[in-house]
């Protein structure tokens, strides 16, 4: 048995390091998967599952509504949530978008028939160990190719906890090779991290910027008919493009661009889209033709 620097050169040179030294060795076997073939089942994992294969999860973001004993609260209120089925406050949940434990089997199978998955520990009696979270780790090895997941069953006990765990950890090491991972969003992320926070925030936002439009100055000639006063300019400049284009811009700060104007012709428009067509029918007439001026 090698000893001092010999045994170092040999830990070296079977690939260990100071920082796997004392970890738990992970497989190598490739199992004659090729790099291209590995890569190639990557793709495969990364499949987006079809809409019948896809279930969703509520999860209650309101504390209000988390301590109403089912109740909802003031800005919630109870109701039969259209994608989860059950009966959420309305607003004051999400429906996290997710794939069961077959679903995820199935899509593991059809990859690599000899998937398999390990429990990182094991206690004295060889069974797979849970942390001080009662969570387990674990290795999904796929095509050749191991990495880590975690599973835990939340309240559950007894032995269908058992079963959500290792579902969940399979679920969790999944997506690690990229299967499912676009049902996770970053809003939902966030959501579910902040506590609702970032939704709430959000909310005060947007409450912020009415009140900021709200109580913002009115611009220049305040009292005076806006819309009134840009009729009279479309009038008088019903064949200038560029100003037409400028009066378009003083209707939205204004704000009165998505106002209705009667129409020459009969029946209305918003004053938005007269200008814009009329701007469209000048750009594409004729050099040096005149056309008829018109009062909007």
């Amino acid at each position: 048995m090698p000893q001092g620097i010999e045994a170092l050169a040999s830990i070296t040179a079977e690939g260990q390091t100071s920082h796997t030294l004392f970890q738990a060795a992970r497989p190598a076997n490739t199992f004659g998967y090729t790099r291209e073939q590995q890569i190639e089942a990557l793709h495969k994992l990364r499949e987006p599952f079809a809409p019948t294969e896809i279930r969703h999860l509520p999860r209650v973001w309101c504390g209000a509504c988390k301590n109403s004993r089912g109740q909802g609260c003031q800005k919630h209120r109870m109701s039969k949530c259209g994608k989860c089925g059950q009966r959420m406050p309305e607003g004051g949940h999400i429906d996290l978008a997710y794939v069961g434990h077959a679903e995820a089997t199935n899509r593991l199978l059809n990859v690599d028939p000899f998937w398999d998955w390990e429990p990182l520990t094991v206690d004295e009696r060889g069974l797979p160990q849970l942390d001080g979270y009662r969570g387990l780790w674990i290795r999904l090895t796929v095509c050749g190719m191991t990495r880590l997941g975690y599973g835990h069953a939340g309240d559950k006990t007894g032995g269908d906890s058992v079963k959500e765990i290792i579902g969940d950890a399979i679920r969790n090491a999944g997506m690690r090779f990229g299967m499912a991972l676009d049902l996770w969003t970053t809003s939902d992320l966030e959501i579910i991290e902040s506590g609702g926070d970032s939704l709430e925030q959000d909310a005060v936002g947007e409450q912020e910027d009415r009140k900021r439009q709200e109580t913002a100055p009115a611009p220049a000639g305040q009292g005076v008919d806006h819309l009134a006063r840009l009729r009279s300019q479309v009038s008088e400049c019903w064949d200038n493009s560029l100003a037409l284009a400028q009066i378009v811009l003083d209707a939205e700060k204004c704000r009165v661009a998505d106002q209705e104007v009667p129409l020459k012709t009969g029946g209305t428009a918003t004053l938005r889209d007269l200008l814009n067509a009329r701007i469209t029918e000048l750009g594409q007439a004729a050099q040096g033709g005149s056309t008829e001026r018109s009062a909007a």
